[in-house]
């Protein structure tokens, strides 16, 4: 439900005071009289002025405190797109205040969680990477990324040896602990990096181009993190414009040559739908098909060090909100509107039985009715899914409710099965994401400009950081590596 907001009682009007009139005396003073009342009136003029200084530092105080807890700030003077690294300067502490919107089911208040200390949360937000602690009354710190660039379908992807693989002019990989950053690979005038993926082992890459301007060549590069080359491409008319999902999981070098593609479809946002595989070891072959792209189907998620692929029969886009708590490149993205589960096996790979989560729904007389999914995430272990679930209101501002979900998964290959899924929490937010897990059962997530952390088997909450603006989780690392 859309959260309430009572107004505020009238304040009862003021009347004005009209003092009485004093009685004229006419008294005749002395000049010792005329003495005493100067020093008087001194003394009074003094003792204002004393008062006066007081609250003029009060009040910068206060303002002081007030700067303390808004918008991690650093000095910097950066600019979007520009390679160059951002002078360092330790953003205000933030005291984490903020009443997590996320309630347990039958809408009551969740408890508070004791937060998992030894981590810290990797977030991107307005172009830059912070980096904050768990521990209590941390503040987030810059971290030194230079030429990383927003884009939404390309986020940073943190590897095994807790190292951040970002794009913008190029290719990067940033130890986000020394500061260090190295740039691993180019970006061609007029090219935008479209997708980005790391093996599940951290030693092969792969990432696609696409012309800034759609006329030209898409391009797609894998190879190992320190001689990747360019093994497929095709002119960008020639759809479907392939993009990465994702590299198949395997043993040994197994898990580093096949690629799942999706399509892009000429767009430079998040989109993907459809799914082929490609071998990276044999680019003349064409890519084959596995779901079709022809109909608004498309890959959400493939588990961790696994292949069982999280994807939706049919994906659409969803009134824009117009209050702007949604940004622009989330709130026009395609959304799942169901969820299905299936193995991905054989040569050449094919899709088993799909087992379905959330069914597909019909035509509907009342948008409002629809659900829609978003950030979908695999617990640790691959055993269960945990994903966002939400509808819109029929009519502007077209606010969103949220429910946080949980679907358990067992078996393997054709055994694949899943259960039914159960209500973790409801929420108030207007825009709720989940991002990155601390451990096996506390997930980080984003709720209406705040970072919070959730444990599923609770259903306790906590508040990390207040961001004031959009932020997006990208991963957690502990204090001595992932």
């Amino acid at each position: 439900m859309a959260q309430q907001v009572s107004k505020p009682p009238e304040h009862d009007e003021l009347q004005p005071h009209t003092s009485q009139p004093l009685t004229r005396q006419h008294t005749r003073l002395s000049m010792a009289g005329i003495v005493c009342l100067l020093v008087l009136i001194g003394v009074v003029i003094l003792s204002s002025t004393g008062l006066l200084v007081i609250s003029l530092v009060r009040g910068t105080s206060q303002s002081v405190a007030l700067v303390g807890t808004g918008t991690p700030t650093s000095q910097q003077t950066q600019v979007p797109g520009q390679t160059g690294t951002p002078t360092q300067a330790n953003s205000p502490a933030i005291t984490p205040t903020a009443t997590p919107p996320i309630f347990r089911p039958g809408n009551t208040l969740a408890t508070s969680l004791q937060v998992p200390g030894g981590h810290f949360i990797i977030y991107e937000q307005q172009n830059y990477l912070y980096m904050i602690s768990t521990a209590p009354g941390a503040a987030p710190q810059l971290l030194s990324t230079p030429g990383y660039v927003y884009n939404h379908a390309v986020p940073p992807v943190l590897t095994l040896t807790g190292q951040l693989l970002y794009s913008g002019d190029g290719i990067w990989l940033a130890d986000i602990f020394s500061g260090t950053a190295n740039q691993l690979a180019t970006l061609d005038r007029n090219q935008v990096i479209t997708s980005m993926a790391l093996s599940s082992d951290g030693t092969t890459i792969a990432w696609t181009t696409e012309p800034s301007n759609g006329s030209g060549m898409d391009n797609i590069y894998a190879g190992a993190l320190d001689n990747p080359t360019k093994v497929f491409k095709q002119a960008s008319a020639n759809c479907p414009c392939f993009r990465i999902f994702s590299f198949m999981n395997g043993s040994g070098k197994q898990g580093n040559t096949t690629l799942l593609l999706t399509d892009g479809q000429q767009s430079l946002e998040a989109i993907q739908f459809g799914l082929w595989s490609f071998n990276i070891t044999k680019p003349l072959v064409t890519p084959q098909p596995i779901l079709d792209g022809d109909s608004q189907q498309g890959p959400l998620l493939l588990s961790p060090y696994g292949n069982t692929l999280l994807y939706s029969t049919y994906e659409a886009q969803v009134p824009v909100p117009t209050d702007e708590s949604v940004p622009n490149d989330l709130a026009t993205l395609n959304y799942a509107n169901s969820l299905n589960v299936a193995a991905l096996q054989g040569q050449p790979l094919t899709q088993g039985v799909p087992q379905v989560i959330l069914p597909k729904q019909q035509e509907l007389s009342n948008h409002a009715a629809y659900h829609w999914v978003t950030t979908p995430i695999f617990t640790p272990d691959a055993q269960a899914l945990v994903y966002v679930e939400f509808s819109s209101q029929a009519q502007a501002p077209y606010d969103r409710s949220s429910a946080l979900y949980i679907a358990h998964i067992s078996g393997t290959g054709q055994h694949l099965s899943v259960g039914k899924p159960q209500l973790l929490a409801t929420s108030t937010a207007g825009l709720l994401e989940l991002g990155a897990w601390l451990n096996s059962h506390v997930l980080a997530l984003y709720a209406d400009n705040s970072i919070y952390v959730l444990d599923v088997q609770s259903g306790a909450v906590a508040t990390i950081v207040q961001t004031n603006a959009y932020a997006r989780v990208i991963a957690v690392i502990g204090q001595g590596g992932i």
